[in-house]
């Protein structure tokens, strides 16, 4: 996963635009401007929280065309004194992305310098803020199945008699074995379980970052909370999806040409954020969570000025984000704080 998405120059993620209606899929931000100017909200709130530090940073993970970094700037400038903090990195591995990002903050960047770094390590040692909008859904993960009472990995190898890829299975380490059957007690026979070990080691940074510093974090993504004793039957499947031209497809067709992502553990990330001793609020619903953020009351002021045609375009975008039989349920909000 990690090898068809990231690690070469020939890789999804490093050689095209994926985004919008020419793409394979469309993001939040690139449905309506709503969702940034609700995230920026807030951002700002949790500004005020950390005491308002004179300078902030202002960090986001894979930042697509910087419409979401754009929104949330656009409504920062109305409190000027965070707005005069602000710092912006973005943790961004598409050259593509890394250009237009650079035009859609052009007006910030004449300001101060937008920085683009590789590794979210990397990011600047201050009070940071930062967002991940559908990042972690993209990160590589192991996945287990459980075969007569054991447990094993699934693999990819190659099946020499039609030479094409397929899924296998591999025996694991008697150590990894004895934490899967522990972790996870309710499963039953053809089980599947997912791990992300890099989603794990970002979390961890992000949280033991912001407990250093000071800061915030905000992850939205679609996942799941689920404690690993209490899941049923029906939770233990593969999320594993590929999607190329907004269509779903086999996994391994169009390997560095189909988006690749897997649902996030949110419960995990709480765990770990939690262990390192940081607040952490949620999951909650996306549209929960835009719904107590604003979104409807921003919407109301905007379609008061507005022709009947405009009104209508916006109340689909919204509807879009928070309906629960679109975004609203299936994404899901978790947010870090220490200050």
């Amino acid at each position: 996963m990690q090898y068809a998405m990231s690690a070469t120059p020939s890789s999804y993620y490093q050689k095209q635009d994926q985004l919008g209606a020419q793409g394979d899929f469309t993001t939040a931000p690139e449905i309506s401007q709503l969702f940034g100017e609700t995230l920026a909200l807030w951002v700002i709130d949790k500004w005020y929280q950390m005491k308002g530090p004179s300078r902030t940073n202002l960090v986001e993970l894979g930042p697509g065309h910087g419409t979401l970094m754009r929104d949330l700037l656009n409504v920062a400038k109305l409190v000027p004194a965070f707005y005069q903090s602000l710092e912006v990195e973005l943790i961004e591995i598409n050259p593509h992305f890394a250009e237009k990002q650079q035009v859609a903050l052009k007006q910030f960047s004449n300001r101060k310098a937008v920085k683009h770094l590789a590794r979210v390590e990397d990011i600047a040692k201050i009070p940071s803020i930062i967002i991940a909008n559908e990042f972690f859904d993209s990160l590589p993960i192991n996945q287990y199945i459980k075969s007569k009472e054991v447990w094993y990995e699934v693999v990819v190898c190659l099946d020499s008699t039609y030479e094409q890829l397929k899924f296998d299975k591999l025996l694991i380490t008697p150590r990894l074995q004895a934490n899967l059957l522990k972790t996870y007690p309710n499963a039953v026979d053809s089980a599947i379980v997912e791990e992300s070990t890099q989603s794990q080691d970002i979390i961890k940074f992000i949280s033991e970052h912001i407990k250093l510093y000071g800061g915030a974090s905000l992850i939205i993504d679609y996942g799941y909370d689920v404690k690993p004793a209490l899941r049923t039957s029906d939770q233990y499947h593969s999320t594993l999806q590929a999607i190329m031209n907004h269509q779903y497809c086999g996994v391994l067709e169009n390997l560095g040409r189909a988006d690749l992502s897997a649902h996030v553990d949110f419960n995990k990330l709480k765990t770990i954020a939690k262990d390192i001793g940081i607040n952490a609020l949620g999951t909650i619903a996306q549209g929960d969570f835009l719904i107590s953020n604003g979104i409807l009351l921003r919407s109301q002021l905007l379609q008061n000025r507005l022709t009947n045609n405009e009104v209508n375009i916006i109340s689909r975008q919204v509807d879009r984000l928070i309906a629960a039989n679109k975004m609203g349920l299936l994404f899901k909000a978790l947010s870090l704080f220490y200050g």
